[in-house]
């Protein structure tokens, strides 16, 4: 019985683990303009995006301004294994998935004459408003890409002009925290419970987020943001009590949906009314990264039965992450109505090789987008101010990476993983003079 239990706790001790990545934002951009450029937006947005990007470059539009998108993320990722039929839990691979995005921008007139101003923005996924998965340590998965569409993403950040040629923003980011418990007693005979609370509670978590806007010359832009650390916690309890057995009782806490703290300088220089050059550096504090497993606690306290009590905490796996420095590169093209847009981006992985027990896959990841806005008039004729509808296509193909295991008797095996990930994104937008 004794080494029933022990088993019984150790299999459920090391089953959970938590994926942990960066946001959807973060990753593919916010609106379509953006992704096409590369997501070198820092010190070129002109829109409601300064929300995410530089709450600072928030005055740099001066009338109302509303937007509205669709994004589609399409994988198309691979896990090859050396020992495919070894473990049974297999590899775990992203899904494809979809979102809606909204972004306002209200300057706000009077005495303040437009210096001040406001933004909200959002992301909706369509399929889940935000997911939280758990699998086992061993399942190879990729770290950074995996459930990355399934998160609810709310910001709000107002911005002050102090001079024309310079301004200053604050900004939050919010995921909901989750902290629940369940007590339960257990009439075996009867096979009933003869009691059954429980308690769930839904937070807040919330990261600041400061940006500056400069503007030493008509053509010349510069920016400097800070975004701190964003994740979702969550601790999970479960009491039960069995009449004339004992107890047992179980507690999983741990960390999901994180976005490291980020700090980005922005240029974006305009020769010509007609073209526009943009160069954001990234820095991702991924060294800061909390662990990515659950930890778990079993208790099994059958002293009715005569037996002594048995514990078991899961083991804790380092993520082993580094810092990484991000180069985004980005073009516009004005021709009347119609903007073409392209740009690059290197995303290097932050994670080492995973030759141990973990399977944690990632791998540095080129990012190309390419996309196109036109804008034309209300068809309404409501407005004086045009519409704008952008698209762009954008590629992140992820290098293929070898994972060969120090172990030979590892139970997954070497691996080799790898891929592309298609983002389509679609965007209206509208002034309101």
């Amino acid at each position: 019985m004794r080494l029933t239990l022990l088993s019984t706790a150790a299999l459920l001790g090391v089953a959970l683990s938590t994926p942990a990545r960066a946001s959807l934002f973060d990753t593919y951009g916010y609106g379509a303009r953006a992704a096409a450029m590369g997501n070198a937006a820092a010190a070129a947005s002109e829109d409601y995006t300064a929300t995410h990007y530089n709450p600072g470059a928030l005055t740099y539009r001066k009338s109302p301004h509303v937007g509205v998108g669709f994004h589609l993320i399409s994988p198309d990722l691979y896990i090859e294994r050396s020992k495919p039929k070894a473990y049974g839990g297999g590899e775990v691979l992203p899904q494809p998935n979809a979102g809606l995005n909204l972004g306002l921008l209200f300057p706000l007139g009077g005495l303040v004459q437009d210096r001040f101003a406001l933004g909200i923005g959002a992301y909706v996924p369509a399929v889940h408003v935000t997911r939280v998965e758990s699998m086992d340590v061993r399942a190879p998965y990729f770290y950074r890409y995996q459930s990355l569409p399934d998160k609810l993403i709310v910001a709000a950040a107002v911005a002050y002009e102090l001079h024309p040629r310079f301004s200053l923003g604050v900004g939050y980011q919010y995921l909901n925290s989750l902290d629940g418990s369940a007590e339960m007693d257990l009439d075996p005979l009867n096979l009933r419970f003869t009691r059954k609370d429980m308690n769930v509670e839904i937070g807040t978590a919330s990261a600041l987020s400061v940006g500056l806007d400069a503007r030493p010359t008509d053509q010349l832009r510069v920016a400097l943001t800070f975004r701190d650390a964003l994740a979702l916690d969550y601790r999970i309890f479960n009491r039960i009590y069995i009449d004339g057995v004992g107890l047992i009782e179980t507690e999983m806490e741990g960390t999901s949906t994180y976005t490291p703290q980020q700090y980005t300088l922005g240029l974006s220089w305009r020769p010509t009314p007609a073209w526009l050059l943009a160069f954001d550096a990234v820095w991702a504090r991924w060294s800061q990264a909390p662990k990515p497993t659950a930890a778990f606690y079993m208790l099994l306290s059958f002293d009715e039965l005569g037996l002594e009590p048995v514990e078991n905490r899961s083991d804790v796996y380092d993520l082993g992450a580094e810092d990484t420095l991000s180069p985004h590169i980005g073009v516009e093209h004005q021709r009347g109505a119609l903007a073409l847009r392209a740009g690059y981006a290197f995303l290097p992985t932050p994670l080492p090789a995973q030759t141990s027990y973990t399977n944690f896959l990632d791998a540095d990841t080129h990012q190309i987008g390419l996309g196109v806005g036109y804008s034309f008039p209300d068809p309404l004729a409501m407005h004086e101010a045009p519409i704008t509808i952008d698209l762009a296509a954008q590629l992140s193909q992820v290098e293929a990476r070898e994972a060969n295991k120090d172990d030979p008797e590892d139970a997954v095996g070497d691996l080799r993983a790898g891929g592309a990930i298609w983002h389509l994104t679609l965007t209206l937008r509208h002034d309101f003079h």
